[in-house]
């Protein structure tokens, strides 16, 4: 399988279960999954972490680096519009990358009663090879440096971590 198919499904995937958990919760929490070359996988849901936007995304770099993730899959909630004209949207992302290309796509969500996610609307699916020009899609492009003050706050961050992250081996017979 090529890495664009492997994307493909790793997608598909993701989107299937993120569809699945707004379906059975009425929630879509933000996650990243990373894929080693062996097909080991960790789903990490990552609602929980108190660190500013910046130092999340270096740490979620620093977590796949640990998982030598050739490719991973991410999902979050995300405003978009023009708040002057008073066109917000609630949308959620997601998408399958590696480090030369990407698979993104993008969902309106619709809430219900007492704020649940009722439904996604999807508003598009793109692919590319550029994915360190766009959010979302460029954890493993480029080289990213730990000093060693963060290679040891992210580590312990990632060992408290592990005991609610969900690991898998995609090669398992089924």
């Amino acid at each position: 399988m090529s890495s664009i198919e492997f994307l493909r499904e790793l997608y598909e995937e993701y989107l299937d279960w993120y569809l699945s958990i707004a379906e059975e919760n009425g929630v879509l929490p933000r996650s990243i999954s990373g894929v080693d070359a062996d097909g080991k996988q960790f789903i990490y849901l990552i609602d929980g972490l108190t660190l500013q936007p910046m130092a999340r995304n270096k740490y979620l770099r620093y977590v796949l680096d640990e998982h030598q993730s050739v490719a991973y899959a991410y999902g979050g909630l995300a405003l978009r519009g023009d708040s002057d004209l008073g066109q917000i949207e609630e949308v959620l992302d997601v998408v399958a990358a590696d480090a030369n290309q990407y698979v993104m796509g993008h969902w309106q969500v619709i809430r219900g009663e007492g704020n649940k996610v009722t439904s996604l609307r999807p508003m598009g699916v793109t692919e590319g090879t550029d994915p360190e020009k766009h959010p979302a899609s460029w954890y493993l492009a480029g080289a990213i440096r730990f000093t060693d003050k963060e290679k040891e706050k992210y580590g312990t961050l990632w060992d408290e971590a592990q005991p609610s992250v969900m690991f898998n081996d995609r090669n398992a017979a089924e």
